[in-house]
């Protein structure tokens, strides 16, 4: 129903922690100075190779559910470990979908930003801006209490923080009424094949 927090079920955290633990069995293997996507499931079920190429080493570390206190805590494993030359993160929706403050989730990425800039001064950073949701009745049991007006706020917010490039998604997905488009969602929140290949399109100069 409309208005309701997201919840991080038991078998969530399960799959969450599985998924962790392959990234740490997997972190031997990768060349370091790869191009990591880091974040949540927006990320984890991105297709990239298919939509960005083969021809850079693109990994894939978007784990569903997870907001930014969990990359906060796990950021050695689910990227520091692989060294990379460029990182893009796409990460927020989640805490809004917990019912943190636009502010607390600004400052835990500002956190997160730091935390990456510390561990390297010349790795690029590309901070994805939040993306919309469509905010229809129809989508209200999966988009539950986010609204595209916390997302804007948020995103207004993350425009200004040092040590990432922003890149703005957010206008490039939503219809006239401000709504992410139906032919880009599933479900009001997460992304269709055509929504995965607008993102590739605007990304992808950045490679």
């Amino acid at each position: 129903m409309a208005g309701q927090k997201e919840v991080i079920t038991k078998d969530l955290e399960r799959y969450q922690l599985a998924r962790l633990e392959g990234f740490k069995q997997e972190n031997e293997r990768f060349k370091k100075g790869g191009i990591v996507f880091a974040g949540d499931s927006i990320v984890e079920f991105f297709p990239l190779k298919k939509y960005l190429g083969r021809e850079k080493q693109l990994i894939n570390r978007g784990i569903s559910g997870t907001d930014s206190n969990w990359l906060l805590a796990h950021l050695d494993e689910q990227i520091l470990a692989l060294d990379p030359e460029k990182i893009f993160l796409l990460i927020g929706t989640n805490d809004l979908g917990l019912g943190y403050s636009v502010s607390e989730v600004f400052n835990r990425i500002g956190q997160l930003i730091g935390q990456i800039r510390n561990n390297s001064l010349t790795v690029r950073i590309y901070l994805l801006s939040v993306l919309p949701v469509n905010e229809d009745n129809r989508y209200a049991d999966k988009v539950k209490i986010r609204s595209n007006q916390l997302i804007k706020s948020l995103n207004d917010n993350l425009k200004v923080l040092p040590g990432a490039e922003f890149i703005d998604l957010f206008p490039h997905l939503v219809d006239e009424e401000g709504n992410l488009a139906t032919s880009f969602t599933t479900d009001g929140l997460h992304l269709t094949p055509d929504g995965y290949a607008k993102l590739a399109e605007l990304l992808h100069w950045d490679l």
